[in-house]
């Protein structure tokens, strides 16, 4: 290799080994910054999430000619109102809560007692350890709990009549002033206030420059190309507003639900458990386990018997069923489309790096970045792995199975398929896609010559299982079938030519197949049939077209010559249809052999079509010829 040439790859290999590296570096960078800036991040994350969740409200009031400030302000108001009023009454529920445990912890301790017997283990390890807490516990609250001096090296401990014990001397600090008082309460309550404070804040901002923040993210993301940007802002805007707004409403749904079960069962305090529970419900996956503990433990306090916990435990299962099954599925549009790998990462990753409030913004912040990584090239990593489209097109996912020779995975993909696409657009868009992909991988030697056999091989088995869905997805009828000249019925009318690949044959075939489900009897020709037809200087007689099939034309012009020049020979005067699978027809390359060939077709369903139209065109025989040829 020349030393030139030998250089350029070196500069590239290094330039892609840096840019590497430059993303794992500005990676880190970013999670170091959030973690240690947790305290501002998160109030501007929450705020983020916010200002989506209620840009709908804006727009709504915007529509009914409310200014756009008041609009917001009521909105904000509204919000923040509806949270502080939430807020007043879980604490409200808590403190009641607190007031009400001591009558249930005979009930409870009974519900142990029976556990222990059940299990064989009363007065075991369970009883022991509580009694050991207890001890404990009353030893700290009376201060007995004194500790011994170690015994004299050889023997026991030397007893002095004569000393004198010290009187213990307790010091007490003077009772806090009133401004100590103050002073202490302030501290406490002051991080939470201006958390709040900056949430607002960064609301009101957003939902007020929402027009001069998405003009400054057009300018970062590049004005060299403004109606991308300006859909990728607006569907990500779109889509996450209404995702938000409706994963507020469905969870709000969810606690009115379990609210109102819980009162039903008569659980105490209701209100609190449904609150907790529409707020738990944003964390993924453990969100409902965490908000039905505590209400399976007071089912059980409360009711000396079962019956009341497992109709707690019901009510939460049938509530995240029906959620899950039905109102998810309903709401599907106004997803993001996370995946469940998606789910799984965003909860560990945020749970580590921000705590109990990371695992609760893990989903919508997930979804910030599945959506930005759709529309921003760079983060085009991100909607691969988190996003809930395949990772692979229909048409690789079949050319990946062929290549791990597993037709039977393929044919379960065929199935899913089938159920939304006729067979014929699953032929064109999945199969002979997927054969174009492998055909281009051959002539770029990514793929050795040698596996095109087994390619073919492996998806001749799932073609042939196919075979009989071809006439009930394409809605034919014997009606359809006789239109068809009986010229054109007999076999060999139609002869369809494969090329010097086994990728081309493997077309051909599906051709045929098509073409005998329509009421023809196509015959297939092999480059070894042609070949031994051009030695033996035959003229096939009965054709009445020959339809060329060939994968990947444009790399292959000079072979497709050769090829017309025999087929002239052999087929003296026949019409010749090219058959180019999943060409290009504006290619420079087609205009050499634009004379070749003039009629030509790139799908299934186009060959199809012409071979219809051909023989309905031919005009019909005179009564009289045809009793004189049948006599």
């Amino acid at each position: 290799m020349p030393y030139a040439v030998r250089e350029s790859f070196a500069r590239q290999y290094l330039r892609g080994g840096t840019g590497i590296l430059e993303k794992c570096v500005i990676g880190v960078i970013v999670i170091g910054a959030l973690y240690f800036g947790y305290e501002l991040f998160v109030p501007l994350a929450i705020s983020v999430l916010l200002a989506f969740a209620l840009s709908p409200v804006v727009r709504f009031l915007r529509r009914q000619r409310i200014p756009h400030g008041l609009a917001v302000a009521v909105t904000v108001l509204l919000a923040f109102l509806i949270i502080f009023f939430v807020g007043a009454i879980v604490t409200r529920q808590v403190t009641d809560l607190a007031a009400e445990l001591p009558r249930y912890q005979a009930a409870l301790e009974e519900k142990i007692r029976t556990l222990s017997a059940f299990t064989g283990s009363e007065g075991g390890a369970i009883d022991r350890a509580s009694d050991t807490l207890r001890d404990l516990q009353e030893q700290l609250e009376n201060g007995t709990a004194q500790s011994e001096p170690p015994p004299r090296r050889g023997g026991a401990p030397e007893l002095d009549r004569n000393r004198i014990e010290p009187i213990p001397v307790e010091v007490h600090p003077p009772p806090p002033t009133a401004f100590q008082q103050i002073s202490t309460i302030i501290a406490v309550a002051l991080a939470p206030l201006a958390t709040v404070g900056i949430i607002i804040v960064f609301v009101v901002f957003l939902l007020l420059k929402q027009k001069d923040v998405r003009d400054r993210a057009i300018a970062l993301m590049g004005v060299h190309d403004l109606e991308k940007t300006t859909a990728a802002l607006d569907d990500a805007g779109g889509r996450l507003s209404s995702y938000f707004l409706a994963l507020v409403l469905m969870n709000a749904g969810f606690g009115t639900a379990i609210g109102i079960g819980l009162w039903i069962i008569g659980i105490p305090n209701p209100v609190l458990w449904g609150i907790i529970a529409m707020l738990m419900r944003f964390m993924p996956v453990v969100g409902v386990f965490i908000a039905a503990a505590i209400p399976v433990v007071l089912a059980a306090a409360v009711d000396p018997g079962w019956l009341m916990l497992g109709a707690v435990v019901a009510l939460y299962l049938t509530a995240e069923t029906f959620m899950n099954l039905v109102v998810e599925t309903w709401l599907q549009s106004t997803s993001t489309g996370l995946s469940i790998l998606a789910v799984l990462l965003a909860a560990a990753f945020w749970t580590l790096l921000w705590g109990p409030i990371g695992l609760l913004l893990a989903v919508p912040l997930t979804a910030v970045l599945v959506v930005l990584g759709r529309h921003v090239e760079g983060l085009n990593f991100l909607h691969v792995l988190l996003g809930d489209t395949p990772p692979l097109t229909p048409a690789e996912s079949f050319y990946q199975r062929m290549l791990a020779d597993d037709p039977h995975e393929a044919a379960e993909q065929a199935e899913k398929l089938l159920k939304e696409m006729p067979l014929t657009d699953y032929y064109d868009d999945v199969v002979m896609e997927g054969l174009r992909l492998a055909q281009i991988d051959a002539d770029l030697k990514k793929l050795e010559a040698s596996r095109l056999p087994d390619i073919r091989d492996a998806a001749l088995g799932m073609i042939d299982a196919l075979a009989d869905q071809v006439a009930e997805s394409n809605g034919e009828t014997d009606a359809a079938i006789a239109e068809i000249p009986e010229a054109w019925r007999e076999e060999g009318a139609i002869t369809c030519v494969a090329g010097q690949s086994a990728l081309d044959e493997l077309a051909a075939i599906i051709l045929v197949q098509l073409l005998r489900h329509r009421g023809f009897s196509p015959k297939l020709m092999r480059m070894p049939d042609i070949s031994s037809a051009q030695m033996q200087g035959a003229e096939i007689n009965g054709a009445k077209l020959v339809c060329v099939s060939i994968i990947d034309i444009e790399h292959r012009g000079a072979y497709l010559k050769f090829l017309v020049r025999r087929l002239r020979r052999i087929f003296p005067g026949v019409k010749l249809l090219g058959a180019f699978w999943k060409h290009d027809p504006e290619s420079l390359r087609l205009a050499d052999i634009a004379n070749l060939i003039p009629d030509r077709v790139n799908s299934l369903s186009e060959a199809v079509g012409y071979c219809v139209n051909l023989a309905a065109a031919e005009p019909a025989k005179p009564e009289l010829e045809l009793q004189a040829q049948a006599s």
